[in-house]
């Protein structure tokens, strides 16, 4: 860890309710450069335990399964691997990242998407036991790992409830690239793949996965997948003995991006009578997990910028920071609003200006809402844009031959760390060619 000193007492935090330290944010812009991210370890970690509160109410255990793919950086990683989460991990390269970080495979649920058998050879052989598996070919990749290793694996499926869902990104709909449907004529149903795992002697027979968006609006989705889940529980007891181990309700707790959206409690709220139901149906308790990667780390995050230049368009302010979609993917993918505010700007009545990327690009423009904070809003001035901790990070691109920027990480004790350092233009250079070009290794 590279520890970055202050200049001043540690009990000063950059992360108040409606303002930021100016004094702290210019500091370790002339330190590391901006752009650059600041997460707050203490954020992660409220939003965590709200998450586990939330549904101690489940007459069962439950666990948070922190989504790795929303941001994998090593120390978000470690702190939430010291809580004793859950993850949820999608490959072999984000599970390298999460034990070299301090992860325990015991406490891994591994759900691929390619559902390779070298792949589940790959990860069963580091400790993963945990398998979702959402096709029929990975089924079988999933149980011939487990034989050529000797593993007895736990494999649960995934299934797409095909529920209607309001969310920001929706995963349930009619046709999906996930799961199976659950029954029904197509050879790859829930209902045929169980039997076969529990015919299976060289596995153990887990429960069933589902995830029904992104930004959930409506929880109430989550019931009608929850009756289907009961259904084919019922329909399979009908015909042998059986019972699931395992329920994983998969992720959509939403971020206040300035829009209202149901909170942890409001959820569980909606849905805690049908999961205990599920309970009396299945004869026993299983573990709930509930999925999150957006909601656990998106607050915890601010990209700090700098206002590079400014214009008028007639009556209309411009300005330019040295940020862009290419830090913030999602202001391009899905035109998040995220909220921004210019730190120690003045008090003024002017209207709120467009505020536009440094990418040579017509869709790098930040959209202004309500909750934005922009007055003073002039050259040189810093601009905090919030709530970037989630899918920012790992979508970082060179567009323009831009490096990675650096991350300064606060921990609970208000420490602050380099947690990643800005890239060097060289370092770039040579990973995208450059080296190779003096030494131009034939391929063929």
């Amino acid at each position: 860890m590279e520890k970055i000193s202050l200049l001043y007492k540690e009990e000063k935090t950059a992360f108040t309710q409606s303002t930021y330290d100016e004094q702290l944010l210019n500091y370790l812009a002339e330190k590391v450069g901006t752009p650059y991210y600041l997460t707050d370890e203490q954020k992660i970690g409220k939003n965590y335990s709200k998450l586990k509160q939330a549904y101690s109410i489940y007459r069962g255990p439950s666990l948070i399964a922190y989504s790795v793919k929303a941001n994998f950086n090593p120390f978000i990683l470690n702190y939430l691997s010291k809580l004793d989460s859950y993850f949820d991990v999608t490959s072999p390269e984000e599970l390298y990242f999460l034990l070299k970080s301090g992860g325990k495979p015991e406490n891994v649920i591994y759900t691929s998407v390619t559902e390779m058998e070298e792949e589940y050879r790959n990860v069963m052989s580091k400790g993963i036991r945990k398998i979702v598996v959402s096709s029929m070919r990975g089924l079988y990749n999933a149980i011939e790992a487990g034989k050529m290793l000797n593993i007895t694996p736990e494999i649960s499926i995934r299934v797409n409830p095909e529920v209607q869902v309001r969310a920001e990104v929706r995963s349930a709909m009619k046709v999906s690239k996930f799961g199976v449907p659950l029954n029904g004529t197509n050879p790859e149903s829930a209902y045929k793949m169980v039997k076969i795992l529990l015919d299976e002697p060289n596995v153990k027979f887990g429960g069933f996965h589902f995830h029904l968006g992104s930004q959930l609006e409506d929880p109430n989705a989550y019931l009608q997948a929850l009756e289907k889940i009961k259904q084919l529980i019922l329909k399979v007891k009908k015909e042998r003995e059986f019972k699931i181990n395992f329920l994983d309700i998969g992720g959509g707790t939403p971020v206040n991006y300035g829009v209202k959206v149901p909170s942890p409690d409001d959820i569980v709220k909606t849905v805690i009578d049908k999961i205990n139901e599920l309970v009396d149906v299945n004869g026993d308790f299983f573990a709930l997990v509930v999925e999150s990667g957006r909601y656990v780390v998106a607050e915890s995050t601010v990209m700090v910028s700098k206002i590079v230049n400014s214009k008028y368009y007639g009556n209309k302010k411009i300005i330019y920071l040295d940020a862009g979609y290419h830090y913030l993917l999602d202001i391009a993918l899905l035109q998040q609003v995220y909220p921004l505010e210019v730190v120690g700007g003045n008090e003024t009545n002017e209207e709120k200006p467009i505020v536009a990327g440094r990418l040579c690009d017509s869709m790098d423009v930040f959209q202004v809402g309500s909750e934005s904070r922009l007055d003073g809003a002039e050259t040189g001035k810093l601009v905090v844009i919030k709530n970037v901790g989630a899918y920012s990070v790992v979508f970082n691109m060179p567009f323009h031959s831009q490096v990675k920027p650096a991350i300064v990480y606060r921990t609970s004790d208000g420490k602050y760390y380099l947690a990643r350092k800005r890239q060097e233009l060289e370092s770039l250079y040579e990973e995208e060619g450059g080296s190779l070009l003096k030494e131009k290794l034939e391929v063929v």
